[in-house]
């Protein structure tokens, strides 16, 4: 032991010994193996919890990035990793968000790390944080010209982490703008993506349930892999995989090949009933803002426990629900699913819901302005309106947002946080659909 005052000494370190400085065991160097296991147990130990915390997506990644990811980028530029080490602690994460359900082992690694706002699941990749921390480091030893600060940068030979002396940066990771181009690029993966960016598609409110991070992270995985087509169909086992099976016809209707599209929008054992209820969730979302709007309804409820009424009338406006209008000429298609006739103002409205798959969104639109036209015609003539409009309100299977919705909702009267809702139930819908299907014989 070495006094330093009579009632304080400082025990003298043998060669192997250690102590802690900021969090780091060092000796006569620093023990990079052992601190990195360190580092590294800290860090699972963290992600685990959180991961096991039940929180939604949005809170998930908040955690992640200001919890469990601190804890081991601490020691970068301080402790030596070694790109490979990186990239490993970087499958290890993917291989827990596979285990608790938050990524399909077959859906784009590439979509983890992308933002959220363009698409992504905006997980932090680790081999990137480690590259911006290096890199920043090197940069302010390198802007001081103060004799340590030089001495030092010509001094540093690979001893320490930052390799200062060197002139030559580490490799740099992919960058977003790659990582988007190379999702993009993929067969499978790249068709959302693209049909994301179509001039059809609001991508903005597209993306808003990503954005808000409300989904569960279970959820949100299941429905990226349903996004980017990895299902495990029966279509996708055998023309993707290569899985030996005597067919690839749908298990329900055995009419067509079992791939997503097919089981998501255009199975017709699912459109009586599945189908139907996804439909009618949304249209209820709307259904229920309008009754509120009017007065017809006091009270807001729960989409599950709303059950609209057939017709709902007060002395300014009668609202039908899913229910046969009499004309005096037969019309084909005389059943929308809302219709709203103003009293007062001797107009009506015509709102027709449609979940389409993705890459129909714009046909689905124009072919119920085609198909309400003679309804809206004969109603003019009947009521002597002044005014018919037929709105379609259109959400795809996989929560793509048409470009006329946000402008009819507003042409309803109601406020633009409705969309949102809507998505939701489409999207819980569509994932609900997809489980239910995959799990019957």
């Amino acid at each position: 032991m070495m006094r330093i005052q009579d009632d304080l000494s400082i025990k003298i370190l043998q060669p192997e010994d250690t102590y802690k400085y900021l969090g780091i065991q060092q000796g006569m160097e620093i023990r990079t193996t052992e601190a990195r296991e360190a580092f590294k147990h800290k860090f699972f130990n963290r992600l685990k919890k959180v991961l096991q915390a039940k929180l939604n997506a949005k809170a998930m990644n908040t955690a992640i990035s200001t919890w469990a990811i601190p804890s081991l980028s601490y020691s970068f530029g301080i402790v030596k990793w070694t790109t490979t080490d990186l990239r490993a602690l970087d499958i290890q994460v993917r291989g827990l968000l596979t285990r608790h359900g938050i990524h399909h082992p077959y859906a784009s690694v590439n979509r983890l790390y992308i933002p959220r706002n363009k698409g992504g699941r905006g997980i932090q990749n680790i081999e990137t944080i480690h590259h911006n921390i290096v890199k920043d480091m090197r940069e302010y030893f390198k802007s001081k010209h103060l004799p340590f600060y030089k001495a030092l940068s010509r001094k540093d030979q690979g001893i320490t982490a930052l390799n200062l002396a060197s002139e030559h940066h580490p490799a740099e990771p992919p960058t977003i703008e790659e990582l988007c181009e190379d999702w993009h690029g993929r067969a499978l993966h790249g068709r959302y993506p693209t049909v994301l960016k179509n001039r059809d598609i609001d991508t903005e409110r597209s993306l808003s349930y990503l954005k808000a991070g409300y989904l569960f992270p279970e959820t949100e995985g299941r429905l990226a892999a349903i996004q980017d087509q990895v299902v495990p169909t029966r279509a996708y086992q055998k023309n993707i995989t290569g899985r030996n099976l005597p067919s690839d016809k749908c298990r329900k209707c055995s009419q067509a090949p079992e791939t997503i599209q097919h089981v998501t929008s255009s199975c017709p054992a699912l459109a009586p009933r599945e189908y139907t209820d996804r439909h009618n969730s949304m249209a209820k979302v709307f259904h229920q803002a309008i009754a509120l709007k009017y007065g017809l309804l006091k009270t807001e409820r729960k989409i599950h426990k709303y059950l609209p009424k057939q017709v709902q009338e007060n002395d300014a406006v009668k609202v039908y629900w899913d229910h046969p209008l009499i004309t005096d000429r037969p019309i084909a298609h005389n059943r929308p699913d809302i219709v709203i006739l103003e009293k007062m103002e001797n107009r009506a409205t015509i709102v027709d819901i449609t979940v389409p798959a993705d890459d129909n969104a714009e046909k689905a639109y124009t072919e119920k302005i085609i198909k309400y036209h003679d309804l809206a015609f004969e109603l003019k003539e009947l009521y002597r309106l002044t005014h018919i409009t037929i709105l379609p309100l259109v959400i795809t299977t996989n929560g793509l947002v048409e470009m006329h919705l946000t402008g009819n909702t507003a042409k309803l009267g109601l406020h633009e946080d409705l969309i949102e809702k809507a998505q939701k139930e489409v999207i819980l819908w569509t994932t609900r659909i997809v489980r239910s299907f995959l799990t019957s014989n």
